[in-house]
Parts: structure tokens; C-alpha cells; sequence
């Protein structure tokens, strides 16, 4: 069968005995005389996602003292303190909550959260309530088995783990209250700053919000944030015309921010040049509009970006046609197709104009009026706008593809036209390597994707899609990995690419599976079998065979099921493809258990865990150890059965396959029932269920009756 999981509770091994205690993972050794607990491993998570700030920040006295004074008044007064910063794009609100979050970060023992919900992004929706929660539980590493897949759960999860700790949560950049909402922490021990350059009235009128509205700079403030950056010298030099760019800069933070590191860079340039240079600029260039305040902007990026080399000037303009959140150095270079090492010394130029930010070590963002000015400088100068996006789909393409392949290396694969000879694809040397990048790069995928989708770049969208399923699938993304397929069976129809359409819909029932829509997803095997049958393709007919054998197991049609697995282990035999026997084996052999014949189920997985072995594939080996455990407690053998589903809870746990590791707790506790172990049984069946529940799976429901039924016989 096929899905996700992990679990916290402690494990026995041998004379090692494993637990958590208060978030801290302890291990208790028995010797001679009495039981050693060695040195915890790990200590409980303090996230401190709070980015860097301005050194040289200058003024906003008033504004730093009222947010420490709703700190101030509020502790012990039973309630979280939110205090709602607003003000014009540009106008400081970040800069002012994160210079203020650092100078007291030691008030939060507990950790600090940040998340920029993108709320006036000119190129993309705003951030889902859904993503940020995730990103937050991911801050604490909470394993993918215990994160929900309901927002509403998911935001309960977040709230339950923050209530008893004393944090910070910085949510910037939000469109409006609905979308904080979500992400206000339980508990009455925590601070919110909220940013936004709308007016959160329902933050205010509901949760007690306190209001900081942010202005312009003072001219005074303005002058002495000038001098901290190119020197008093100069400015006293050149009074008047300091004014006058000042005025000309409207007070606006971000925009004297860029004038000044231009001029800190160039120390001969007088300041009479740099007002004639605005002067320009501000009357050739059209007035962006802010939505909020009118404030024109646009000369100070024009004159910024015009100061850069042609070829910075270039990597700037191709960085806004980039979709996603933010960008990777390697990504970069195959927008530009350049070699890695030129394009990270122009992403230093521009970083040290202000045209782009470092988040982290490695991963840059537009602020986003400054993406709105670089795809206004697309379109007014690119010509090669279009091959920069397929190098870029290329660099996404077969770097997922090769991760891919270290997430399941005997996954029948396709194969992608060769990339771009200027995009240098990422390589992987192993499955953590691999996990962690798609990680990372998850939601630029899933943008990329989505941009495939929305230009009919079809061999992009269903080859793209192909190539993040197992990790869609094994980290709970079955929402995405539905409506990503479905748009990737439409691609490949389009395409009249009969092989890539009987893929996609094979791929497109078992997404429908994970979802429990296990009759349309039979329904699609069985399309997809004809298709390949017709193609002539055996091998994949054969897994086409196998996923409709598992999908009518879910139906309880155990007995067609069966028929369906045989099919396939024919076939794969056949081909002589000895993964495909395997994992065809170990599905005939849970069958035959489902039927009533323990004996050739035990035979059956007892043959194919021989195979797998030699092959070292981590997740079919746990599928064939538990149904090996059924095979030995329906034998009479329950206390053999408990150690094959020990280690195939532990072999899921490794991979991250939360639903088929819930079932093989499951699993653990029917075999501890059968060796009247009462304790255990009730304490497996808990797991399980907790994972089932956060999965929004029905077997949640069956676990609880069957913990209710023995308590109630005890």
C-alpha cells in the first residue's frame, strides 16, 4: 500500500530505553547495579526566525517606547499582546518591528517566529493562513505524522504548542485581519506584532489590538538617517541640496535608504548631482501607485538600478520574472545562464545596492515594490524574457528529478529532454540531501508549476508534477498533489502524449486514494492499465495492476484485489524486473491474509522481503515487514508478529510516511491484544489514532471503537 509518518513516544531497544521528557530526548542504559541516564540529546526547540536588522537605525523613539509599553502593561494581565503596526509601503513597519524584536529578544526565552505573509505582493496571492501555520510547526520540527491537514487543526496544533511558552510572533506584511487571525498564538504569555499597510480594524475591534500608526520620517530624523549612512561631512557640506533630497525622497525610509547607499558608494559624487539625477528621473518615469499613500518611488529605483554593471543590471530585471517567494543562488544562474560563481558576485552588487535582500545564507528577496520596478524593467528592455523562464523551468524540472530519484530509485522513471546547456541542475548524494532541498525549494516548485500551468507549458506542468509526487505524497501535500495532477493529465492530453496521459491518470488515481476517493481512484488504474496495455508497455501496466490491487483492498473487494496483484507479479515476472516482483509479492501476500491464507501471505512477503533486502528500499521493506507481523498474530504468533511491526514502524518513521506508519501502530497494537498485552494495545491503538486524526483519515473512528471496547472489558 502507499503514504506518510512519524511519531515522539519512547521506544525499547535491546537494554536502551528512549523517551521524551519536557521536549528533551533522554536515554536510559541498563548496567550492572542499577539503570545510567546519559546526557539528554537534544534539548527542546527555540526558534529565532527573526531576520537582521538596520544597524544604523535612526529615530521612531516614540514608537519603539509604545511597543515596549504594551509589553510593559500587559505582563501577568492574562492576555497576549498584539500591537498592530500600519503605515504606507516603504514607510519603516518592518525595519521598526525587527530593530525592536532584536533589542529584546532576551525577554522571549522561548523563541522568536517571523513570516512574511506577502499581502501586497503585486505578482501573487497572498500568503495562505494554511502556509504560514505549516512554516511555524516546521520551526518546531514537529514531524510531518503529527501535522494536520485541516487549517483549522493545524492552527489548533500551533496554538497548543505556543500557549505555555513566552515567544514573539512578527506576522508582516499581512493583507488583512482574516489572514493573522489563524496565527495568533493560544495561551496569555506571548507578543504579536502585526505589520500592514492596511488599516486592521477587525484586529482592533475583536482581539484588542493596539494600534501604531507609522508616519513619515521627521525632517530631523530623515537628515541624521542620511548622515549615519554617507557621513555628517557631506551633508554639512551640502546643506541645501541635503534637503532637497530628502524632499525629493518624501521622507520615505526605503527610498533614502537607496539614495544613500549609492552615494555612501560613490564618495566623489556630490550631492548636487544626485538631486539633478532624482529631478530627472521623477519627472520621465510614471507615478506608482501605492494603493495606501501617493509616494513616488520609482526615480530612486531607476536611478539605483541604472548605476549597476549591465550584467547586474540584467540578473535584476530576469529576478522579477522568478515566481516564487524567493530565490536560490543556482536558481538565479539559470534565469541569467550564467556560471554559479558570476552570478553570486552579482547578486553581491546588487545586495550592496539594496536591490535585493538576503533572507539567509543563500536565498534572496525583492522587497515587492521593487519587484513591481523589475518587471517594469522586463518589459520595457528584456528580449530573452521567454528562454530566461524555460532555463528556469529546466533548473527546477531536473533538479526535482534528481531528487526524485534518491527519494525512490526504483520508481519507473521518465525521462525529461536534456536542460538548457547553460542551466546547471542540482545533484544529490543521498535522501536526506534530497529531502532537505525540496524542502526548501517547495513552494518555488509548486510557483513554477503553477506558472507552467497558467502558460500551457504542458511538458513542464506533467513532467514537473511527475517529478514531486513521492515527496508530495510522503510529507501529507495531497491536496496540491491532487490539483497538480489533475492540471498534469490535461497537459499530457494536450500534448497527445499517450505515455505521459497514462501516467499522469496512474499517478492522478492513487493522489484520489490518499484522499479516500478510492472508487474514482480505481476507476483511473483501471483507465491508465488499458492505456499502457495498448502502449505495449508491461512494466508499467504491471503498476498500474498493483495500485488498483491496493486501491480494491481499500474497498474491502479483497478477493478482485487479489486477482489485480497476481496480474501484476505476472507481469513483472515477465519483464524480469525483480523490484516489481517484490512489491507485487508483498501485495499478493497481504491479500491472501485479507482472504484467510496466512500461510501464503507469510510466504508471499517472507520471499519479497528477501528481494527488497538486496535492493535496500527503506519503505517497501516496512510495508512488507508489517504485513509479515499480520501474517505471523493471525498464525498464532503474536509475539513474532509485534517485532516485524516494530521495525516497520521505525522504517516509516525513517522516511516520513505518517499514514502507513499510523497503520503499522495499528497493526502493533491488534498483535499486543492477541498476546494479551492489554497496555500496549491500548497505548499503540492512541498513536495510531492521533496520527489517523491529524490525517483526517477515517480509520481514526475504528482505532477509537477498538480502544473503547477493551477498556470497557478491562
Amino acid at each position: 500500500m502507499s503514504s506518510t509518518g512519524q511519531t515522539g513516544d519512547g521506544m525499547t531497544h535491546g537494554n536502551v530505553v528512549s523517551g521524551n521528557v519536557e521536549g528533551v530526548v533522554v536515554q536510559a542504559h541498563t548496567v550492572e547495579g542499577g539503570v545510567n541516564i546519559t546526557v539528554p540529546e537534544r534539548k527542546a526547540v527555540v526558534p529565532r526566525q527573526v531576520p537582521t536588522f538596520i544597524p544604523e537605525f535612526v529615530g521612531r523613539r516614540a514608537e519603539l517606547e509604545e511597543l515596549t509599553a504594551a509589553l510593559d502593561e500587559t505582563i501577568g494581565a492574562g492576555m497576549v499582546v498584539v500591537s498592530a503596526v500600519e503605515g504606507s509601503a516603504g514607510i519603516g513597519k518592518t525595519t521598526l518591528a525587527l530593530y525592536w524584536a532584536r533589542k529584546h529578544n532576551y525577554r522571549f526565552p522561548d523563541g522568536q517566529l517571523y513570516v512574511n505573509l506577502a499581502g501586497f505582493d503585486p505578482t501573487s496571492e497572498p500568503m495562505e493562513p494554511a502556509v504560514a501555520v505549516r512554516g511555524f510547526l516546521d520551526a518546531f520540527e514537529i514531524p510531518p505524522s503529527r501535522i494536520p491537514a485541516s487549517l483549522d487543526a493545524q492552527a489548533a496544533l500551533y496554538r497548543s504548542i505556543v500557549a505555555p511558552r513566552r515567544m514573539l510572533i512578527v506576522l508582516d506584511n499581512c493583507r488583512d485581519s482574516a489572514q493573522v487571525r489563524p496565527l495568533l498564538p493560544g495561551g496569555t504569555s506571548c507578543m504579536v506584532i502585526v505589520t500592514s499597510r492596511r488599516k486592521l480594524e477587525g484586529l482592533i475591534a475583536r482581539e484588542g489590538a493596539r494600534r501604531l500608526m507609522l508616519g513619515l520620517l521627521s525632517m530631523e530624523e530623515a537628515r541624521t538617517l542620511l548622515a549615519s549612512r554617507i557621513g555628517n561631512a557631506r551633508v554639512e557640506a551640502e546643506p541645501a541640496e541635503a534637503t532637497e533630497l530628502i524632499e525629493l525622497c518624501a521622507r520615505l525610509p526605503l527610498a533614502l535608504s537607496i539614495v544613500a547607499a549609492r552615494a555612501a558608494g560613490s564618495p566623489k559624487l556630490r550631492l548636487a548631482d544626485v538631486v539633478a539625477e532624482l529631478r530627472d528621473r521623477q519627472a520621465r518615469l510614471a507615478e506608482l501607485d501605492l494603493g495606501e499613500v501617493e509616494v513616488n518611488v520609482q526615480a530612486v529605483f531607476s536611478w539605483s538600478y541604472r548605476a549597476l554593471t549591465p550584467e547586474a543590471a540584467r540578473l535584476f530585471r530576469l529576478i522579477g520574472l522568478h515566481p516564487g517567494p524567493d530565490i536560490s543562488a543556482p536558481a538565479a544562474a539559470a534565469l541569467a545562464g550564467l556560471p554559479a560563481a558570476r552570478t553570486k558576485a552579482l547578486i553581491k552588487e546588487l545586495i550592496n545596492a539594496h536591490l535585493l535582500e538576503e533572507l539567509e545564507p543563500g536565498r534572496y528577496q525583492f522587497h515587492d515594490l521593487l519587484r513591481v520596478y523589475a518587471m517594469d524593467r522586463v518589459a520595457a528592455e528584456e528580449d530573452t524574457a521567454e528562454a530566461a523562464v524555460t532555463r528556469m523551468l529546466d533548473f527546477y524540472l531536473h533538479s526535482a528529478f534528481a531528487a526524485d530519484r534518491q527519494l525512490y530509485p526504483h520508481r519507473e522513471p521518465i525521462a525529461p529532454a536534456a536542460p538548457d546547456a547553460q542551466v546547471e541542475p542540482r545533484r544529490f548524494t543521498g535522501y536526506d540531501e534530497a529531502m532537505a532541498w525540496l524542502t526548501a525549494e517547495y513552494l518555488n516548485l509548486i510557483a513554477a508549476l503553477e506558472h507552467a500551468i497558467e502558460e500551457h507549458l504542458d511538458r513542464y506542468t506533467w513532467q514537473l508534477t511527475w517529478s514531486m509526487t513521492t515527496f508530495m505524497d510522503r510529507q501529507v501535500h495531497w491536496r496540491d498533489w491532487t490539483a497538480t495532477t489533475e492540471k498534469a493529465v490535461e497537459a499530457a492530453n494536450r500534448l497527445g502524449d499517450r505515455a505521459a496521459a497514462a501516467r499522469m491518470t496512474c499517478n492522478l488515481g492513487t493522489a484520489y486514494a490518499q484522499r479516500e476517493r478510492n472508487v474514482e481512484a480505481c476507476e483511473l488504474a483501471g483507465q491508465a492499465r488499458e492505456m499502457f496495455h495498448e502502449l505495449g508497455d508491461e512494466v508499467c501496466e504491471a503498476h498500474a495492476y498493483h495500485s488498483m490491487s491496493w486501491m480494491l483492498a481499500r474497498q474491502g473487494r479483497y478477493q478482485e484485489g487479489l486477482e489485480k496483484g497476481k496480474n501484476a507479479l505476472d507481469l513483472h515476472r515477465r519483464q524480469r524486473s525483480r523490484f516489481g516482483q517484490a512489491e507485487a509479492l508483498n501485495t499478493v501476500g497481504y491479500l491472501y491474509g485479507c482472504v484467510g491464507d496466512h500461510e501464503r501471505n507469510l510466504a508471499c512477503c517472507v520471499e519479497a522481503l528477501a528481494l527488497l533486502k538486496e535492493m535496500g528500499q527503506r519503505h517497501s521493506i516496512a510495508f512488507t515487514l508489517d504485513h509479515i507481523g499480520d501474517a505471523y498474530r493471525q498464525l498464532g504468533q503474536p509475539v513474532e508478529a509485534m517485532k516485524y511491526h516494530r521495525e516497520a514502524v521505525e522504517l516509516f518513521h525513517q522516511v516520513g510516511m505518517a499514514f502507513e506508519e499510523a497503520t503499522a501502530i495499528a497493526h502493533l497494537g491488534d498483535a499486543a491484544l492477541a498476546a494479551n498485552d492489554h497496555a500496549e494495545a491500548v497505548k499503540s491503538w492512541g498513536r495510531g489514532h492521533k496520527i489517523f486524526v491529524q490525517l483526517e483519515r477515517s480509520e481514526a473512528k475504528q482505532l477509537q471503537e477498538k480502544i473503547e471496547a477493551l477498556q470497557n472489558t478491562d
